[in-house]
């Protein structure tokens, strides 16, 4: 529901608050409204459950010169309200999910949050941020973050992940002030695509918003009537946060970005290690705006040691799980200049999407009084790897490899010239876990980036031959059972062994 607002010249963004029953979503209210000196809306509470909803009007800080308003709604998580939690929903910029982050309530986490993603999946325009605050992180059986983010990444939804203690207001704030920058870059996105809404917001308080809800659904869901309205203050939520200035800090980096246009830096270059990027980097500095600062939520949680090669750039592998890079030139004095690199990459990437793996960003961050251009990757097993992993195992092993590489390399021969770049095609490149293929590899550097060019069948056929011929080799000796159990695969299908058979044969002739 992002929008400009012209009577107020405020931009007003809406952070949802969802979770299970009992989760904490009200509780987190309350303690961010006690560190904005904010009162919280609740209309008509059974037994101290949320039947409507929570409300928390609060505005502040600058946008494009624009003031933020922040629309902070939860919903109800009782199951019999889920037209209400849904209709709810669907008007959220970005969903703080709160999560009971004990070990018992991780089963369900997953089903949750796939309901969750298929409602937001309806919410048109940019996508829509999601971040899990796992609550409850002082009670026993409180499972670790590692713990709860393979979960998550089981379920392939990517977030970000806050721990929360909302009884005591600890963490509260920092998924408020993550929630609101993926809020920005969704509005940022609008505005940069002509699409930001401008006009008064249809429900511009608690009241209206219940008004809204009961004419809706004309009391089919009014289970609370008789406990009336009440509003809660802030001599009723409790302690209070130290953090009265979340929004600000929010904006800060955004406003800091802004005073840096045009500003010249004249720092020399250093041997020393550049800073990497965190997902508190302003926005209009990382791509693709909502999903980027995500990924890059997620490499915090390990960030990588960096290492410089004999062309200068950086690179960095975090764990098994993510690859950084920074090439040499991407190095700026001036913003400008970095924003216009970021730009160019950017659109290289956009235009190149069909043909890469979809888990990977390109972020302009602050480095030693300078800017530095980054790619982060999502670490993925690529063909090459799934081939030399299969040659010690059985001959079906390998047979399924060999199938899965021609087929593979056939997708990228047709998809790689669709890029708006020149892709290597190698095996190295080749994502293993993608019907089609896709590239898992970084990408060449702005100031590299050549023209894409057809790969003739006679040209496929050698690339082909190259790079199998050592792995061909080495499987010599089990040729005819290999052979014998590729036979037995299922011949048709998008990727059937078919076509590869065929394939296979001619080239193991020629070895």
């Amino acid at each position: 529901m992002v929008l400009l607002d012209p009577e107020s010249d405020s931009v007003v963004i809406r952070v949802v608050y969802d979770g299970p029953p009992e989760a904490g979503k009200t509780t987190s209210v309350r303690a961010l409204a006690g560190s904005l000196g904010r009162p919280v809306f609740t209309p008509g509470q059974v037994e101290g459950r949320t039947v409507y909803f929570d409300w928390l009007d609060y505005t502040g800080g600058l946008f494009e010169g624009h003031r933020i308003r922040c629309q902070v709604v939860s919903v109800p998580g009782q199951a019999t309200l889920a037209p209400r939690r849904r209709a709810l929903l669907l008007t959220a910029d970005v969903v703080v999910f709160v999560a009971d982050s004990r070990r018992e309530a991780l089963d369900a986490l997953p089903g949750y949050l796939q309901g969750l993603s298929g409602i937001l999946a309806g919410v048109p325009g940019p996508p829509v941020g999601l971040v899990v605050q796992a609550n409850k992180r002082d009670l026993a059986g409180a499972a670790p973050v590692a713990e709860v983010r393979r979960v998550l990444d089981a379920s392939g939804l990517r977030v970000g992940i806050v721990e929360s203690i909302a009884v005591d207001a600890a963490g509260v704030r920092e998924g408020f002030v993550f929630a609101v920058r993926l809020a920005l870059d969704r509005a940022r996105e609008q505005l940069r695509t002509g699409r930001l809404a401008r006009s008064r917001p249809e429900v511009g308080s608690g009241e209206e918003l219940l008004a809204a809800l009961q004419q809706a659904e004309r009391g089919a869901l009014d289970l609370a009537a008789s406990d009336g309205l009440r509003h809660i203050h802030l001599s009723e939520v409790g302690a209070a946060s130290p953090a009265g200035q979340a929004l600000s800090e929010a904006v800060a980096a955004e406003q800091a970005a802004e005073h840096e246009v045009g500003r010249v830096w004249h720092a020399q270059e250093e041997e020393r290690p550049p800073r990497l990027p965190g997902a508190g980097v302003a926005g209009g500095m990382i791509w693709p705006p909502v999903h980027g600062r995500l990924l890059l939520h997620e490499t915090e949680e390990a960030p990588p040691p960096l290492s410089r090669n004999a062309d200068g750039d950086w690179y960095g592998l975090s764990g098994t799980c993510w690859r950084v890079q920074s090439p040499a030139h991407a190095a700026f004095t001036e913003l400008e200049g970095g924003r216009a690199a970021l730009i160019d990459w950017a659109r290289v990437h956009s235009a190149s999407a069909a043909a890469l793996s979809p888990e990977r960003c390109i972020v302009l961050g602050e480095d030693h009084g300078g800017w530095r251009l980054w790619q982060v990757v999502r670490a993925e097993e690529s063909v090459e790897e799934r081939l030399l992993a299969a040659e010690g195992r059985d001959p079906g092993a390998a047979a399924q490899a060999l199938v899965d590489c021609v087929n593979s390399f056939g997708d990228a021969v047709r998809l790689f010239p669709r890029a708006a770049c020149r892709l290597p095609l190698t095996l190295a490149g080749l994502g293993a876990g993608h019907a089609p293929a896709r590239f898992v590899g970084l990408m060449p550097a702005p100031a590299f980036v050549r023209p894409p060019e057809p790969c003739p069948p006679a040209m496929a056929d050698a690339l082909l031959a190259r790079a199998l011929g050592p792995h061909l080799e080495r499987l010599s000796v089990e040729r005819d059972r290999i052979m014998a159990a590729m036979e037995r695969l299922p011949a048709h299908g998008s990727h059937g062994a078919g076509p590869a058979v065929a394939v296979m044969r001619r080239l193991w002739a020629t070895t």
